[in-house]
């Protein structure tokens, strides 16, 4: 143990005209605390209180600084007798040294346990290419009826609640001067406002519970069943997960039958030289069908949707499915399609992904983080090229700061923000493109920021293995009275072209695999209409033709 030097420190204060000066020896390392050691200070030299926080703080700074260099020239020394006694360079004493801590002390060891979430994927990674597949279908399907009944609960309690405070509504409105006023009417809609919010609560609170619980339980399970698959092909946890699905009710939805969707496909090729085939879907479908998936029962077996089967097994692969979300610029899952599809994701609980919500809370942040770049960039472009800001902020405050200038996580056209599912159908990756009323516009170009952002889209799903991407060929998900023919054939033309040049940028990008690409037209949409959308796509793409090498021989 080193031993510890002796430093002189000095304060100097005034107590009405006088200037005094307070001189203490004190040694390095201070082996007390620094207010304790004022403390006994105040004591000893009857020093005025209202210099004790001053006198504090001067101390904290001098024992730092002191302590520092205390270290600095020990460890001088150490290494000047090292160098002196003909040991090895300085390198390879701090190399040894190092190797020495690792070895020895379990704070510096390296942690080469698995990680909790990569044991877990790989598991199931395994189990689902396996005799084991059936069985975790069964236990997925478990909770999801557990959570289907959760939220039907829900909704029957949100309607009783709504009709109930209705009717308490009419009969204060009917009574208004008679028995109520206007005060007694707006007493009673804050308590109704007040009980909605604490319902929805209480019931998001045990949907959390539920599905939080349910995340544990399937975490267990997973290396239950993974335990039985090594010790046989059917044990008694699959059985028994098996018997507690079997028993579950079918629900009515799972009895309908899906209507064919109007649908075409084609293979291309692309590239100058060497050229990459990739597949083009074109369907006619509501967007959430592709992520809303709906197990049926053949013969009282469960039998799931083959995309579902897919999806799943592709889910820890290099294989992975995309799909393109036209939003506002709000980071939430309150309005339009945004609440639609946060409902379709509330239907079953998520067991490899954090849920949507809290997906949502961390992009708000970097989304914050971005405007801040940004805005910082915008003051710095604006004074070096020695303009007011206050001319051009204006257009641009509507999508990222709000009325009072302040900052805010809203996006602007052409940004997008990315969520992870593995409990929805189709589909893996959601791309949250933001988006606004100019995409209507007849007169829209290849410059268009949506247009912009699904280049960056699909560079996006190149560098991260999504081989199947789906995007709105309109890009909107509803036919508007402003959208005749010959605007959605125009539309069309524009997007294929566009996303033609994209595609053949694909192999500078590194992305030589085949992929496909899906269009999503409106449901609905006129057979005629579709039938043009469809003869379009051989005119702009290159299609894979058999070529006839019959030859006729002559007479």
């Amino acid at each position: 143990m080193l031993d510890p030097i002796e430093k002189t420190f000095q304060f100097n204060f005034k107590t009405k005209k006088l200037l005094s000066k307070l001189t203490v020896p004190i040694q390095i390392p201070l082996d007390i605390s620094t207010r304790e050691f004022v403390g006994r200070l105040v004591h000893a030299h009857n020093l005025p209180c209202f210099v004790e926080e001053d006198i504090t703080s001067q101390l904290d700074k001098f024992v730092e600084e002191e302590t520092e260099k205390f270290h600095d020239q020990n460890a001088d020394e150490a290494i000047q007798k090292l160098q002196t006694a003909g040991h090895d360079d300085i390198g390879n004493t701090a190399e040894k040294w190092a190797k020495a801590f690792q070895q020895e002390c379990v704070a510096y060891a390296p942690d080469n346990r698995p990680k909790p979430d990569a044991q877990f994927a790989e598991l199931y990674h395994k189990l689902i290419h396996s005799a084991a597949l059936e069985t975790l279908f069964h236990l997925e399907h478990t909770y999801a009826i557990a959570v289907e009944d959760l939220l039907m609960q829900r909704d029957n309690a949100r309607v009783k609640l709504q009709a109930r405070q209705e009717d308490e509504m009419k009969r204060a409105v009917q009574n208004l001067d008679i028995t109520h006023n206007d005060r007694h009417v707006n007493a009673l809609a804050a308590q109704h406002f007040d009980t909605t919010q604490r319902e929805e609560a209480k019931w998001e609170s045990e949907l959390r519970n539920l599905q939080d619980s349910q995340r544990v339980e399937f975490r267990d399970w997973i290396q239950k069943i993974h335990d039985d698959t090594r010790h046989g092909k059917d044990g008694p946890i699959s059985q028994r997960i098996r018997a507690m699905s079997d028993s579950h009710p079918v629900a009515p939805q799972e009895e309908t039958v899906e209507q064919p969707r109007m649908e075409e496909s084609f293979t291309i090729h692309l590239g100058a030289q060497m050229k990459t085939m990739h597949n083009l879907r074109l369907m006619s479908v509501d967007v959430l069908e592709l992520c809303r998936h709906k197990p049926s029962r053949l013969g009282g077996i469960l039998r799931p949707q083959p995309q579902r089967l897919q999806t799943a097994m592709s889910l820890y692969s290099n294989s992975l499915s995309g799909l393109v979300l036209m939003v506002d610029d709000r980071i939430n899952s309150y309005t339009g399609i945004k609440r639609d599809f946060a409902s379709v994701c509330q239907q079953s609980t998520d067991f490899h992904f954090p849920d949507l919500e809290t997906q949502l809370r961390v992009i708000q942040q970097h989304a914050l983080q971005a405007n801040a770049k940004r805005r910082a960039k915008k003051i710095e472009k604006t004074s070096n090229d020695g303009e007011s800001s206050s001319g051009s902020s204006g257009s641009e405050r509507g999508s990222k700061y709000s009325d009072d200038g302040e900052l805010s996580s809203n996006l602007k056209p052409g940004d997008f923000y990315i969520t992870r599912h593995s409990n929805l159908s189709e589909v893996h990756v959601l791309f949250h493109l933001v988006s606004n009323d100019s995409a209507k516009a007849m007169d829209i170009n290849s410059r268009h920021p949506s247009i912009l952002a699904l280049r960056n889209i699909l560079k996006c799903a190149v560098q991260f293995d999504i081989h199947s991407i789906t995007l709105p060929l309109f890009l909107v998900y509803e036919m508007y009275e402003e959208m005749t023919i010959q605007w959605c054939l125009k539309r069309a033309e524009l997007i294929f072209k566009c996303i033609k040049g994209f595609m053949m940028e694909m192999a500078t990008w590194g992305g030589n695999e085949t992929r496909t690409v899906q269009f999503v037209v409106p449901k609905g949409i006129s057979e005629d209409l579709f039938s043009q959308l469809s003869a379009m796509l051989p005119n702009i793409f290159r299609m894979s033709r058999t070529l006839d090498l019959t030859v006729t021989q002559r007479k």
